[in-house]
């Protein structure tokens, strides 16, 4: 094999320096592809935390509300509990409804306890 001389050598030179340009350009090439690549990757993830942060403010939203609605329950069913518990109430409706009179002293018996 003979070394190529004048015109071969300038042209085998043109040919290797289109091949570092095509080197680096493909280099090139791939480096923007990598950093478009990374910043859709980042668009994609900020889209999906920002979703799933609103998605559950309305989440806690509706837990809020629900807190709200069964407190309120609560405070007007504790007001049944001591509407219903009051002893005027309850005497009044033992003696008109169920007929019931405080006992006479006959009627009340004394259970002791031997310890």
């Amino acid at each position: 094999m003979t070394k190529p001389q004048g015109k071969e050598r300038k042209a085998q030179g043109c040919k290797e320096d289109k091949l570092k340009k095509a080197r680096v350009s493909l280099g090139t090439f791939l480096g923007i592809v990598l950093l478009f690549s990374l910043f859709g990757a980042w668009g994609i993830l900020h889209v999906w935390t920002r979703n799933l942060a609103i998605d559950l403010g309305y989440k806690l939203s509706a837990q809020q509300a629900l807190n709200e609605k069964l407190l309120s329950e609560n405070k007007a069913l504790k007001l049944e509990i001591s509407t219903l518990k009051n002893s005027s109430r309850l005497e009044s409706i033992a003696k008109n409804i169920l007929g019931l009179n405080a006992p006479s002293p006959d009627q009340v018996v004394y259970v002791w306890l031997d310890e």
